[in-house]
C-alpha cells in the first residue's frame, strides 16, 4: 500500500495515443542512422509530450497539482507533428525528437495556464518550452558527420495532424528493461 509520505517520480503530458502517428513516427525511428552513433529508441507506447517534469513527487503534491490542473480551462485543438530536431544541437545532439510548428502557440499557451498552477504549488517557471516527443537518446557518437547529414535529412519530416485533448499526470517505474509509464489522474479539455 502507497503510504503519504511515499513519493512517485511524475510528469505531466499530452500522451500519444493514435496508432498511425506512431507508425509514422516509428518509421522516422528506424530511419536514424544506427551505424554512425549509439542510440536508444524510446518505446512507441512511451512516446509523449511532456509538460513538466516533476521527479520524486508526494501524492499530496500530486492531489494538489491535480486540482490547479483541473482549474486550467481548454478547447481541444490540433497540431501538426512536422519536424525532427535535437537537443542540445545538431552538431552534438544528445535527444532526437519529433516536434510542432502548425499551433506551437496554442500548446505554449496551454502549457503557461498549466505553470501559473504549478507556480501557486511553489514551482519555477521552467525554461523556455519548445513543444517536441522525445523519441531517442544518443548514448555516443561514431560518425558526427553522418549523423549529422541523417538528422538534417529528417529535420522536414511530416508525421501528421493530432487533437490535443487531455492532459495526463504520470508515474514513471524505472526498470533496466526501461521506463514504464502508468497514467495517475488526467484533465480532458472542456469541449470533450
Amino acid at each position: 500500500m502507497i503510504q503519504v509520505s511515499d513519493k512517485i517520480r511524475a510528469f505531466l503530458s499530452i500522451n500519444i495515443t493514435d496508432d498511425i502517428l506512431l507508425q509514422k513516427i516509428s518509421k522516422v525511428q528506424n530511419s536514424l542512422d544506427r551505424s554512425s552513433a549509439k542510440m536508444k529508441l524510446v518505446e512507441p507506447e512511451n512516446i509523449h509530450f511532456t509538460l513538466r517534469f516533476l521527479g520524486d513527487t508526494s501524492l499530496a503534491k500530486l492531489e494538489a497539482l491535480e486540482k490547479e490542473v483541473e482549474k486550467v480551462s481548454f478547447d481541444s485543438f490540433d497540431i501538426m507533428i512536422e519536424t525532427v530536431g535535437t537537443f542540445p544541437k545538431i552538431s552534438k545532439p544528445r535527444v532526437v525528437w519529433v516536434g510542432v510548428i502548425h499551433n506551437a502557440t496554442k500548446f505554449i499557451e496551454l502549457k503557461r495556464m498549466i505553470d501559473s498552477g504549478f507556480a501557486r504549488q511553489g514551482y519555477r517557471k521552467d525554461r523556455r518550452f519548445t513543444p517536441h516527443a522525445t523519441i531517442a537518446r544518443i548514448r555516443s557518437i561514431k560518425d558526427r558527420k553522418r549523423l549529422k547529414e541523417n538528422l538534417m535529412f529528417l529535420a522536414d519530416t511530416k508525421i501528421g495532424k493530432m487533437e490535443i485533448k487531455r492532459v495526463s499526470m504520470m508515474s514513471s517505474t524505472l526498470t533496466p528493461k526501461g521506463a514504464i509509464y502508468k497514467e495517475l489522474w488526467s484533465i480532458n479539455a472542456r469541449n470533450r
